[in-house]
């Protein structure tokens, strides 16, 4: 996939991100696709209006791809998200068989429990391929907005 089609995929994800900050919900958004880059899914984060504290947008995204494919193995697809996965998020992604990850802000140190989409793929049995930093400024802006947001 090449750095426009990255990018491209990216301010999709900030897009779906939008859509959680406009109901309240964390900044986040995260896109499922194909190897070649089309769009095979997509959610935003629910945690806050559906009161689960694991309807992340990755997991949000995994459910909606398992049920809409009838399989909890999505090894065919890609992952991107506006802001690197969370540990559950990067760990349920990995479960079901992603390989290709793409993210824009960088992990927050304010996470926890603090563990990096890297400090997970040295414990993965698979080889994963991770970029980060697409499009890093307006992510990191759109975080920091949305959860401005949160505290008003």
């Amino acid at each position: 996939m090449n750095k426009q089609t990255k990018e491209n995929l990216i301010r999709r994800a900030m897009d779906e991100a939008e859509k959680g900050i406009k109901k309240s919900n964390s900044p986040f958004g995260a896109i499922l696709t194909d190897k070649k880059g089309s769009i095979v899914e997509v959610a935003h984060n629910t945690s806050k209006t559906d009161c689960d504290p694991t309807a992340h947008a990755e997991i949000n995204l995994l459910r909606k791809a398992g049920k809409k494919y009838k399989t909890r193995v999505l090894e065919e697809y890609c992952l991107f998200s506006n802001a690197e996965s969370c540990s559950m998020c990067m760990s349920a992604a990995i479960k079901a068989g992603i390989t290709f990850f793409y993210f824009g802000a960088p992990s927050e140190k304010s996470m926890d429990p603090y563990v990096t989409v890297f400090d997970l793929a040295k414990k993965s049995k698979r080889k994963l391929h991770i970029e980060t930093g697409i499009l890093k400024k307006e992510c990191m802006e759109q975080i920091k907005r949305g959860r401005n947001k949160l505290l008003k």
